[in-house]
């Protein structure tokens, strides 16, 4: 088992000496220092001890009062809503936590910042054995204008380990020359096998967001958010396999402007694809049908989308010996010019009982320029 490393008391920074150092805090490159390349060098910073342990789930107190709730990850993004890097440890009061530098006890958390007043450091404490060990942390990155460019997270390595300390994550923020936020990788950053999930903020020449698309790998796009002139949000495409698959059918991903509100199974469908609709029984009615706009279609206690009043038939048959609802090329262009105009309002009854929400697939030529990060045509996932 490896030999747990004890470090000497490191240089402490007073809380009056740290609320100073953040009064004078100016917008400039944080002066970190360079990252060493073993977590377990002591830095040339002071340290700043805190009360506070970064595991667990907790609520600090915010620089203007407000609540932050304390992350594992430092920089993440949610799926919806504000695609934004959301951050927690720079808004998080610390002089509030700082204790004393003749504790009763060790502090489980000590940070550094840079004269500027920016965080650069933040290690983990254990105490084992009477002894305060680090198990742990993060290092921060600023670009030249100040900004954060990316962070690093720590663990304890295997014995086997050269180093006592191994890199867990690291996280990049890349911005353009105005800068812009063009990039945020939440792993993988500088692996030389490529990033992991990454998101990227697609920019006309004027700055103006036009996409934000997210992928897994490079060239593997799992999602793109568009926006129009004004800034708002548009339709959200994803690229995923049908929720409806029948014997035969393709379970190849297709790539769709998602949905906003709906409870029926999502079917994606080319314009090809139209010319015949799998059902599971031959011989029975089935029907395409849209729904009026004034009925509710997310609401699992309104069922009033089954009425057939409230429904304009498109198409309808009786499914072939293959179980298969065959569309005449009169109907294929009536259901695909509603699919267009009407999305999330057309269904396919492929028997009386049991319906799939039909919504317009983009073909694979579309996928690829629509998730493209380098493409900056306004209108690059289709008009």
């Amino acid at each position: 088992m490896r030999k747990r490393l004890m470090f000497p008391p490191r240089p402490l920074l007073t809380a009056a000496a740290m609320t100073l150092s953040l009064a004078a805090a100016a917008p400039a490159l944080a002066d970190c220092g360079p990252a060493p390349l073993d977590f377990g060098a002591a830095p040339t910073l002071p340290a700043m001890p805190v009360s506070v342990a970064l595991d667990g789930e907790r609520v600090l107190l915010g620089k203007q009062g407000e609540r932050i709730a304390l992350q594992r990850k430092l920089v993440w993004a949610d799926k919806a809503g504000d695609l934004s890097p959301r951050t927690w440890a720079d808004k998080v009061d610390w002089s509030a936590y700082a204790t004393p530098a003749k504790a009763s006890k060790p502090a489980p958390t000590r940070l550094y910042f840079s004269p500027e007043g920016q965080l650069c450091r933040m290690e983990q404490y254990l105490s084992i054995r009477g002894q305060s060990v680090l198990v742990g942390g993060y290092t921060l990155d600023y670009d030249a204008g100040g900004a954060l460019a990316g962070y690093t997270e720590f663990t304890e390595a295997s014995d086997a380990a050269a180093q006592p300390y191994r890199v867990s994550r690291r996280a990049c923020l890349q911005r353009d020359a105005q800068g812009l936020l063009t990039t945020f990788i939440d792993d993988g950053c500088d692996d030389p096998k490529g990033p992991g999930a990454s998101r990227h903020y697609v920019r006309n020449a004027q700055g103006q967001l036009l996409r934000v698309i997210d992928t897994l790998s490079p060239g593997a796009p799992q999602a793109v958010q568009t926006y129009n002139a004004l800034g708002e949000p548009g339709p959200r495409y994803v690229s995923q396999p049908s929720n409806y698959v029948t014997a035969g059918d393709s379970r190849a991903p297709y790539a769709y402007a998602a949905p906003t509100q709906h409870i029926d199974r999502v079917y994606p469908r080319l314009r090809e694809d139209l010319a015949a609709l799998p059902s599971e029984i031959p011989g029975i009615e089935w029907r395409i049908v849209r729904i009026a706009d004034e009925v509710p279609m997310n609401d699992r206690d309104d069922q009033s989308s089954w009425d057939p009043n409230v429904q304009t038939v498109l198409a309808q048959g009786e499914t072939d010996a293959q179980s298969m609802a065959r569309l005449t090329p009169a109907a294929q262009d009536a259901v695909w010019q509603a699919m267009q105009a009407h999305p999330g309002r057309i269904l396919f009854y492929f028997d009386p009982m049991g319906r799939v929400l039909l919504t317009s697939a983009i073909t694979p030529a579309q996928w690829e320029a629509c998730g493209d990060p380098t493409n900056l045509a306004p209108d690059a996932c289709g008009k």
